[in-house]
């Protein structure tokens, strides 16, 4: 099992959207140089992954990228106008 170290002071927890008292702890870890994502269901920590604060600003481009992505693909879908309805085939 690794190493226990008190919570930091820096850091911020997500709900997940499913519910079911799930949550993400996201905190830093200065003196080891990570920032550690971790899975919580209640207070039982299900997953956890330590990321190098070197990484940081690929992770926060992968996410701004995903962002302005959906913003850019919203935007598409919604200056295409939709074509016309197909006309009824009478019954034969």
């Amino acid at each position: 099992m690794g190493e226990l170290v008190a919570l930091p002071k820096s850091g911020d927890v997500f709900e997940d959207v499913r519910g079911h008292d799930r949550t993400m702890r996201v905190t830093c870890h200065p003196r080891q140089g990570t920032v550690v994502v971790s899975l919580w269901v209640d207070k039982i920590c299900r997953a956890s992954f330590q990321l190098l604060e070197a990484d940081l600003p690929r992770l926060r481009s992968a996410l701004d990228g995903m962002a302005v992505a959906e913003i850019e693909a919203e935007a598409i879908t919604e200056s295409i106008p939709l074509p016309p309805p197909l006309p009824e085939q009478e019954a034969s």
